[in-house]
């Protein structure tokens, strides 16, 4: 824990504005570092591997996708609802449904290919907050 004194409290405050236009500013950069925080190029990577033009992920790989995508899931559900308005609830559900499911290795596969999709779909929602 760290303790501050009353005097570099005072000096602290005197720096922060409450006009609309500077907090709109900095609740839009904390919204695109909690974005790049849960999107990252792996999360993208693994939606190529999955869902791209050549995409034929390797038996062997396939848990290894699911799972990083289940990391990406729990991030996703934690700024989602900063990101996206009016919240996506079926989208949401389909994503969450999707992260619990553990199909028989037969199955494995197209699970991972509706899970991919379930992501990409909340990705588009939000827009360039994702990028």
């Amino acid at each position: 824990m760290v303790a501050i004194t009353r005097e570099a409290a005072a000096q602290m405050s005197g720096r922060c504005s409450a006009d609309d236009v500077t907090a709109g500013m900095v609740l839009f950069g904390l919204r695109r570092s909690l974005a790049r925080e849960a999107v990252t190029d792996e999360l993208y990577d693994d939606l190529e591997a999955v869902l791209g033009e050549n995409a034929k992920p390797a038996p062997d790989e396939v848990p290894a996708i699911a799972d990083r995508l289940r990391r990406a899931t729990t991030k996703l559900v934690e700024i989602v609802p900063y990101l996206v308005a009016p919240y996506p609830i079926e989208e949401m559900r389909r994503v969450i449904d999707m992260s619990v499911q553990q199909p028989p290795p037969e199955q494995a596969r197209g699970h991972l290919i509706r899970f991919a999709m379930a992501i990409l779909t909340l990705l588009d929602l939000m827009g360039d907050d994702a990028a």
